[in-house]
Formats: C-alpha cells, sequence, structure tokens
C-alpha cells in the first residue's frame, strides 16, 4: 500500500482524540490528481473507491486507500501511484500522484510461434518457427484511456489485425465497447493429436488455412468491483482443397469452409491488487455463449465457463494463491479447434509437453508464495526520463501444486491423457517487472513421473 503513511497516522490519531467513539467517521472535502500530463482526472476518479464529500469510519479508510490505488494502478497507464492524505480542519483531502507510462508504442519484433518456450526449445529452436513484423500500441489515446492496437505479423503464421476499445464511451457512462478484426493466414496446421503430443502437417501450400475473425463487444460497469460483458463474434475459417479427406474432423464432416457465430455474455468480480500477478484479493468470473457452426451440416453448441481465485497474505512476506476453473460444451463432438482444453490457454504445469482435448475440463491450482523482493525503485538517474528512470520489481518464491481433469466422450485410441486425474508439483521463481510484465522460471514433476525446467511469461494463477 503506497500512501502517506505518517500523514494518515498522525490523522488517525488526531480524530481518535477529537471525536468521539461511536462518530469513528470522517469527510472526505477534497481529491485531487498531480502527475497526469496526458490522462484525464475523470479516468483515475472513476476508479477510485472514495469519493468527495463521502463520509468513511476510520476502520475502513486504510483498505479503501488501498484498494483505490490498486485500481488505478490496474488501469495499466502509470510506473507509479500514490496516495497522499492531509488533514484539514477535520476533514481529509487525498491527492494521487502519478508517474504515467509512455502511451504510444511501434514495437518490431521476432517471437516464437509454438504454444509455449519449452515446445520452441524441443524443436532446436527453429527460426523458420518465428513470426516477425511490427506491432504499434496506443495506449490512452486522447487521455481518456481508449487503446487503438495494430499488428502486421509475417513468418510462421501471418497476422494483420486492428482493435480498437473505449472502456467508457462517455465521462459520466458506465457503458464501453470495443471491436476488432483479424486476418491469419499459416503454411503449417496443427491437424491433430497423436500420444497426446500436436501433429502438424505441411505440404507446401502456402496458406493451409486461413481465418478471418470479427469481434464486437459491450460491457456495463454495475459497481466499481462488477462487470457485465456481451460479444457477438462472426469467424470463417477455410481450409486448403489438399485437406480434403485427411481433415475430416478438423471442421467436422469433411467441411473445408466453415462459418462460426457466437453471441456470448458474462460477468466478473475483479478485487485483485494487481492483474498481473495477484498477492491479495479475489477474482471471480463466469459465462455462456452460444456458437453456431454453419458447414456441411449446421451444429449449435451452448459453452458455459466459470472460474473463482482468492489471493491472501498468511503473515509477513507470506502469501497463498487459490484458483478454480470449470467449463463445459453441450455437444459431444466438437470440430477440433474447439475441443482444445489443455495445453493452449490453460495448463497443468508440468504437462507442457502436451495438450489434451475434449467437452469439458476442471482445472485446480494452488500456491505458497515468499515474497523475497518488493523493490519499488531501483533507481536509474542516468536516463534523463523520468517515466523511466526508475524500475519496479516484485519477486516471489512459490511452491505450487496444480490439478486437472478433461472429459472426452470419444473413443480413444493414440492419446492417454483424456479421462485422466492429471497433477503436478514444482517451485517456482515468479518476477514482475513495471507492474506487468512477468517471468516466470519452474520446476516441476507431474503425475506421468516426468520432471523438467520450464520457462514462461504470463502468470498461472
Amino acid at each position: 500500500m503506497i500512501f502517506n503513511n505518517l500523514n494518515l497516522f498522525f490523522l488517525l490519531l488526531l480524530l481518535a482524540a477529537s471525536t468521539s467513539l461511536n462518530a469513528q467517521v470522517i469527510e472526505i472535502e477534497k481529491i485531487s490528481v498531480s502527475g497526469n500530463k496526458r490522462t484525464k482526472d475523470f479516468v483515475i476518479l472513476r476508479e477510485m473507491v472514495l469519493h468527495e464529500e463521502q463520509t468513511v469510519s476510520l476502520d475502513s479508510l486504510a483498505y479503501l486507500l488501498e484498494m483505490s490505488r490498486n485500481r488505478v494502478m490496474n488501469l495499466n497507464l502509470f510506473n507509479e501511484v500514490k496516495l497522499d492524505t492531509n488533514f484539514i480542519e477535520g476533514k481529509l483531502e487525498i491527492v494521487v500522484n502519478l508517474v504515467e507510462k509512455w502511451y504510444n508504442w511501434p514495437i518490431p519484433f521476432v517471437e516464437f510461434s509454438d504454444r509455449n518456450f519449452n515446445i520452441w526449445k524441443d524443436l532446436s529452436f527453429d527460426p523458420k518457427r518465428t513470426n516477425y513484423g511490427l506491432y504499434l500500441f496506443n495506449y490512452n489515446v486522447a487521455g481518456r484511456n481508449h487503446t487503438l492496437k495494430t499488428s502486421l505479423v509475417y513468418g510462421y503464421n501471418k497476422t494483420y489485425g486492428i482493435e480498437y476499445r473505449i472502456p467508457f464511451v462517455s465521462k459520466y457512462s458506465n457503458i464501453g465497447i470495443s471491436g476488432n478484426f483479424k486476418y491469419t493466414s499459416q503454411s503449417e496446421i496443427w491437424l491433430s493429436t497423436k500420444n497426446d503430443e500436436l501433429q502438424f502437417y505441411k505440404n507446401g501450400s502456402s496458406n493451409l488455412i486461413e481465418k478471418k475473425l470479427g469481434t464486437v463487444k459491450l460491457n456495463k460497469r454495475i459497481s466499481p468491483y462488477t462487470m457485465t460483458n456481451l460479444n457477438f463474434t462472426l469467424i470463417q475459417t477455410k481450409l486448403d482443397s489438399s485437406l480434403l479427406g485427411i481433415s475430416n474432423h478438423y471442421l467436422l464432416n469433411g467441411s473445408l469452409d466453415r462459418k462460426q457465430m457466437e453471441a456470448g455474455v458474462s460477468i466478473e468480480n475483479d478485487k485483485r491488487n494487481n492483474i498481473y500477478l495477484p498477492s491479495k484479493g479475489s477474482f471471480y468470473q463466469g459465462g455462456l455463449t452460444f456458437q453456431y457452426f454453419n458447414g456441411e451440416k449446421a451444429i449449435n453448441n451452448f459453452y458455459l465457463f466459470g472460474k473463482a481465485q482468492k489471493f491472501q497474505s498468511i503473515k509477513n512476506k507470506w502469501f497463498y494463491a487459490l484458483s478454480l476453473f470449470g467449463e463445459i460444451n453441450s455437444i459431444i463432438e466438437l470440430p477440433y479447434e474447439n475441443s482444445r482444453r489443455f495445453g493452449y490457454n490453460t495448463l497443468v504445469r508440468g504437462f507442457e509437453s502436451y495438450v489434451v482435448e475434449g467437452r469439458s475440463s476442471i482445472l485446480a491450482n494452488s500456491a505458497l508464495r515468499y515474497q523475497m523482493l518488493n523493490q519499488k525503485h531501483f533507481d536509474f538517474k542516468f536516463i534523463p526520463i523520468k517515466n523511466y528512470n526508475f524500475l519496479p520489481v516484485t519477486m516471489y518464491a512459490e511452491l505450487f501444486a496444480d490439478a486437472g481433469y478433461v472429459q472426452n466422450n470419444k473413443k480413444l485410441i493414440y492419446n492417454n491423457l483424456p479421462n485422466t486425474i492429471l497433477y503436478s508439483t514444482g517451485l517456482s521463481l515468479q518476477t514482475i517487472f513495471y507492474n506487468d510484465r512477468v517471468l516466470r522460471l519452474e520446476y516441476s514433476i507431474n503425475s506421468l513421473k516426468e520432471s523438467g525446467f520450464f520457462v514462461h511469461f504470463k502468470k498461472a494463477i
């Protein structure tokens, strides 16, 4: 928690001495913002759970200050957020002090295209399995926290994409909208799974698979912590004619062309202190999506998912994290692309080399963490730009245990991991830089009695 602890201490001491035991409350007279050269004040004040002319109890003040600071930080617009408190004539004044990030990032890049770093390593760091190009990120457009993202990707994958996100359509609105369009193509296709590993297919064609995707999403904030979402998606997938007869299950019914339409609704409640690597708070999410696949034979499917996470301080620098995720589809046989459960966006750690397909899944993660480092300022005085002449770094040592299960109703010949309880345990070193860049170094042992060292660039829980 970053605010003026000394001022707050004297504030509480003065109030305790000047008010009765039955009226330990204080009125917030003024909230001001400093350091936001680009960001509009209302973008910051909207995230605060404290407001001018609000009366709060002294018992809850420290918690509400911490929650306000965390919510402003989770905008991901600032490298530093501090709340200073002043006691003036029996009332409270809060000053939000900010150090803004850079908001325009043209980033030329080279990146691996496989599911994770270890898969690319196992394929001998093949340079042909890399992407290169340009990402153009324009954050905080017009100072209103609008975001424009443009992608030009070549190499193993070809991707052209544009996305625009408006968190709230006006200063006083609680409704937002976003939209994106993306075109992708590959000369190699992840065609099937054998021995619980992806089987790649390539025949020299320039585009074995092409996909066009467009999404419009509406969101409404119904409380400071709760958001509802409504999204509409159109996807068109085309396979090369050379795949006729060998890709019957990919889009189902031997189809080489499929249109997919989706309409979904979801709700989430987010009280995490850092959305990129939380140590305190909670996160709950649930949603239902209707999918219509229009190919050789029309298919209707309902997809239901839910997630619950809890992060808590135990004592001093010790923390724990718990997560439970579940998902289910209404139809038994799904197109291959839609049956991907573990090994992609969700994972039982220690099974990075494998993929698991099925109709439904459940995944549980737990972790005991020790905070080895919590450095708000590694000062780089030689850098003349205030925004980046310091480096916030937080580091955790972690003992973790994961377990998961994927249900697959199809007859399985070559794969053993579906319909089997998978579990693992291990040690992890997790570091977060500039409050939003995560590096995980892990050693794990899984239920197949396999062990290994793994590298990841996003959080596990």
